[in-house]
């Protein structure tokens, strides 16, 4: 049960940061330089089974959103955000990287781990309770410990499914 009753373009329905996120959304060790590289790939990978967006709408969102300020939350982390026309449900990606880059986070720290997060426009209160279900995991020491020592996309999955950060070596 999620207690913050996240929905998916309504919100009426309790699913869980998981229910938005596919094995094919997940990417662990990116070799990339650069945030632009890094939008692109989350982008890339974003659209990956979605029929109603392509790659260049996901980047054009997620670019212009960072425009407005960084998405970086400190501590190594960030959350490109955005709200995209006839997506049908909410999208999370997430992207390890090999090396941290430079971000423009507000701690100033370079960033190791981005979670792309999209969601239907029209889908206001969902956005912000998606942001905040990722910013409460992310404050778990934990949680981010666990997700640097993923060794697999179906650890990180399981990671996202669970209510109390689990062992990366569980699955």
């Amino acid at each position: 049960m999620n207690p913050a009753g996240i929905a998916a373009g309504g919100d009426k329905a309790t699913p869980s940061l998981a229910d938005f996120l596919a094995p094919q959304r997940i990417v662990l060790d990116l070799d990339t330089t650069s945030r632009k590289r890094l939008f692109e790939h989350i982008a890339e990978v974003s659209c990956c089974g979605l029929d109603e967006v392509d790659e260049d709408c996901i980047l054009k969102t997620i670019t212009e959103r960072e425009r407005l300020g960084s998405t970086g939350l400190g501590h190594g982390i960030a959350v490109p955000h955005g709200r995209i026309e006839n997506l049908g449900q909410p999208v999370i990606s997430v992207v390890r990287l090999r090396h941290p880059i430079d971000y423009d986070a507000p701690d100033d720290e370079p960033v190791w781990l981005a979670v792309g997060l999209l969601v239907p426009a029209e889908a206001n209160e969902t956005h912000l309770r998606l942001l905040s279900l990722l910013v409460t995991r992310f404050q778990d020491d934990n949680f981010v410990e666990s997700m640097k020592q993923c060794h697999s996309r179906e650890q990180v999955a399981a990671l996202f499914d669970s209510e109390a950060p689990a062992s990366p070596d569980a699955g």
